[in-house]
């Protein structure tokens, strides 16, 4: 079978046709799409992979009002925590934002699960994050986003690189170029509040999966408003799983 009209931006398929072979397209392509999904997307649009990810609350909220120590104020069970970390080791690269940084003091790497842990990215304007912060440990590639002048940033360390990007301006846009410039195919986004908004107003996500947890807070920051398709719900013990598809973005 074969659809002289189609065609690969190599032009494989007219390559094939010209040398006599037989051509069949389509064949399960929605099935490779969504398996090349993150190829697909940084060949046509330029960017990677761009999933977000969050756990609320029953009553809407990511984060307690108040915090007494860096570390996460857990929403998600104990698997659903694992099964964050199964999905790292499938991304090329991990993003937070300052505030997530210093309030939970992440180290955004798979210890719970095999496989490689994701390259890390952190937006850090004024290099408010300590140095002592597991972020700085020097043991997973990580890329420090920052706003200071050239002069006032550190020189590169050990798996440590500081990258300048202007924060008066859209930041989601310029994260996406500077992972493009650097072949990362996908992003997991793991918050903060701001960080997450930030992709979801300027319409830069393909997925958002969003835990539900069987606690309340109250008060504290709400969850992120969005549109999407929900594509799956399921439940892992006492927590809920939706995932979402972006209506808006086609491969």
């Amino acid at each position: 079978c074969v659809d002289t009209n189609s065609q690969v931006a190599g032009k494989g398929i007219e390559k094939l046709l010209s040398a006599g072979c037989d051509v069949v397209v389509g064949v399960l392509e929605e099935k490779c799409l969504e398996q090349h999904k993150r190829f697909f997307t940084t060949q046509n649009k330029k960017r990677p992979y761009i999933i977000l990810k969050w756990a609320e609350t029953l009553d809407g909220y990511i984060a307690p009002a108040k915090k007494e120590e860096a570390r996460p104020v857990w929403i998600s069970n104990p698997e659903a925590q694992q099964l964050v970390h199964k999905w790292r080791s499938e991304e090329h690269a991990i993003l937070v934002g300052t505030n997530t940084a210093l309030k939970d003091n992440p180290k955004l790497d798979v210890r719970s699960w095999g496989g490689n842990s994701p390259i890390r990215v952190v937006l850090d304007r004024t290099l408010r994050i300590p140095k002592n912060y597991s972020l700085f440990d020097k043991s997973i590639a990580t890329l420090i986003l920052t706003d200071m002048e050239q002069e006032n940033i550190p020189k590169a360390e050990t798996n440590i690189k500081y990258l300048k990007i202007d924060f008066s301006k859209e930041i989601s846009l310029q994260i996406c170029e500077i992972l493009q410039a650097n072949n990362i195919q996908s992003v997991f986004v793991e918050g903060g509040k701001q960080l997450l908004e930030t992709f979801i107003n300027n319409n830069l996500w393909d997925e958002a999966r969003i835990f539900v947890g069987d606690v309340c807070f109250e008060d504290g920051v709400e969850a992120p408003n969005f549109e999407g398709v929900k594509i799956e719900e399921l439940n892992i013990g006492t927590t809920k799983l939706m995932k979402y598809k972006n209506p808006n973005q086609v491969l």
